[in-house]
């Protein structure tokens, strides 16, 4: 009989399980998910994102070309400003081809593939995604409760 043994993808996924589902990370994977077939789900992706950038995201088709056939993973440790605890970083970073996607929370050396920039927005319901990319700078985004934001286990960004 062979012993199992607890691996990083066991972590990971524990990492992701204790996460609410309003959380960044989750969040992130679940705007990944959807865009495997962003025309069904077009509204659900619309919901997700910030009203001042939905003009920008369009149908969502580069967005998903853009993640199509990477073989990228969700990097479970969220990057913030001090001063700006309503703004969340989320890397996307790219793996190892022969891997499948999957959550890891470091802290192996990374290849930043996009970051994803969430913005808390209360009056919104939560968190919405403003850009995919580069990191943008706080005082670049639609933020309606500035240094406001619930209590994310953070990394300086």
């Amino acid at each position: 009989m062979e012993e199992e043994r607890w691996t990083d993808a066991d972590d990971a996924r524990l990492t992701l399980h204790s996460m609410s589902d309003n959380h960044p990370v989750k969040l992130t994977i679940a705007i990944w998910e959807a865009l495997d077939d962003h025309v069904a789900h077009f509204e659900l992706l619309s919901a997700w994102v910030t009203p001042e950038s939905l003009e920008q995201w369009g149908d969502f088709s580069e967005a998903a070309k853009s993640l199509h056939g990477e073989p990228l993973n969700v990097l479970g440790t969220i990057r913030q400003f001090e001063d700006a605890q309503d703004v969340a970083y989320v890397w996307l970073i790219r793996a190892d081809p022969d891997s499948r996607p999957r959550m890891t929370s470091g802290p192996e050396r990374v290849n930043i593939f996009a970051v994803f920039t969430w913005v808390w927005r209360p009056e919104l319901g939560g968190w919405r995604l403003h850009a995919t990319g580069k990191q943008l700078d706080p005082d670049r985004l639609p933020r309606s409760a500035p240094g406001q934001g619930p209590a994310l286990d953070a990394v300086p960004a």
